[in-house]
């Protein structure tokens, strides 16, 4: 089974982050000061067994589908490569 985990931006240093499984929540909602830190507490909160693989959606964005606990050990990684994608997202709208 693909979690969704599903990171949305409420403020400046302030994200929402909750996985879910075909729309249906997975884990509560969480409020986190960085988006590492949402995608590694989130994945880290899934139950043990439930799903093997996970995949992040940050502003309109996805960069794959990672094995669950690559998803909590690459947390940083898949950080920086969604907000590279979402500023290159909005350096394209903006032309």
């Amino acid at each position: 089974m693909v979690l969704t985990f599903e990171i949305d931006k409420i403020q400046p240093g302030q994200y929402r982050a909750i996985a879910t499984v075909r729309g249906g929540a997975v884990t509560e909602p969480g409020i986190y000061s960085k988006i590492h830190e949402a995608i590694r507490k989130e994945a880290e909160a899934v139950p043990e067994g439930f799903a093997h693989f996970g995949e992040v959606h940050y502003g309109g964005m996805s960069n794959g589908t990672y094995p669950l606990q690559e998803v909590v050990e690459k947390a940083p990684e898949i950080a920086d490569r969604l907000m590279w994608l979402v500023a290159k997202s909005h350096e394209l709208d903006g032309r």
